[in-house]
């Protein structure tokens, strides 16, 4: 038995079926997996760690449940590969201490800002987030110079979106 595979599964609240629906897989390769007689891809390990890792974070993850109930796997693909993007992130910035700077957050404007730069971001139908754009009222944007401060207001972002999903467990993070 896989027992790393049935931690991950509970700590995810997910069913055999709902983790097969996510990957676009069979529920029985799912049960394969979990009793040992299959070997989990190494896609699939990775994509576990990284959910576990922003479900830890309390940042939503996954695809949102229109996409799994029709089996839209290109639009599935899209959110898993958002979901290691944001989760490199947020290991990028932690691993150089956190946020610089002190970002103001506004949940119901899907915004952060620091003096006179605004990151915007995206409402995901899975109840996560995506960058939007920025603007700074200081100089030109500039996406190479001001990369870390976006990736800041990333991690600050997802730090209020985390709280607002703690403090208020069945309501949208934006309500």
């Amino acid at each position: 038995m896989n027992t790393e595979l049935t931690t991950s599964l509970a700590m995810l609240n997910l069913t055999q079926a709902d983790l097969a629906a996510r990957l676009g897989v069979a529920e029985r390769t799912v049960r394969r997996w979990q009793a040992g007689e299959q070997q989990i891809p190494t896609w699939v390990v990775e994509l576990l760690d990284v959910w576990r890792q922003l479900h830890a974070s309390g940042v939503p993850w996954g695809a949102d449940l229109e996409s799994i109930w029709y089996g839209d796997d290109v639009q599935i693909r899209r959110h898993q590969d958002h979901d290691k993007a944001l989760a490199a992130l947020l290991r990028r910035v932690k691993a150089r201490g956190g946020p610089a700077a002190p970002w103001r957050i506004n949940l119901r404007e899907h915004s952060a800002t620091l003096g006179r730069m605004t990151v915007r971001f995206y409402k995901l139908a899975s109840n996560s987030f995506s960058l939007a754009n920025y603007r700074r009222g200081d100089v030109p944007p500039d996406a190479r110079r001001d990369h870390q401060l976006i990736e800041d207001a990333v991690v600050a972002f997802s730090e209020a979106v985390s709280a607002a999903r703690t403090a208020r467990p069945n309501q949208a993070w934006d309500e």
